[in-house]
């Protein structure tokens, strides 16, 4: 049984050293190669890039709220457009009331914070809001 288990430890190392020189065309890769599969990784995360952040106020009846927020595009090349924002409501004891989505129509560049406002209804038992990007396309 011991033999077994070396062997099949032997196959896997085997194994994974050539997939690993597989993976290894001549030593180096080219510029726009290196730059394609940072880009290709970006676009396939866009929420791991895109940070939505900000701050409200009630209207004068207290029936509105004003969102008045950021989005800051981190990726270093993946450029993003049409942000999907859930703004998440809170009760005053930090209880999730329930959520709702905005879509913030506009392009966010690499290294760029852009601004959005959004105006949503004020429910009821609602103290504070959290938001956060849930989607977004590439461009």
């Amino acid at each position: 049984m011991l033999q077994y288990k070396q062997l099949h430890l032997i196959g896997i190392f085997s194994l994974l050293l050539s997939l690993s020189a597989c993976g290894q065309s001549g030593g180096s890769s080219s510029y726009s190669e290196k730059v394609m599969s940072v880009e290709e990784t970006e676009i396939s995360q866009p929420t791991s890039f895109l940070i939505a952040g900000g701050n409200y106020n009630k209207n004068l009846f207290g029936t509105k709220l004003k969102v008045h927020g950021t989005i800051t595009n981190s990726a270093s090349v993946a450029t993003f457009k049409d942000a999907v924002v859930q703004i998440t409501f809170y009760s005053a004891t930090h209880t999730e009331l329930f959520n709702k989505n905005y879509t913030i129509y506009n392009y966010f560049p690499p290294h760029s914070t852009v601004e959005f406002k959004l105006k949503t209804e004020n429910y009821k038992d609602v103290e504070s809001i959290g938001m956060a990007v849930i989607s977004a396309k590439a461009k």
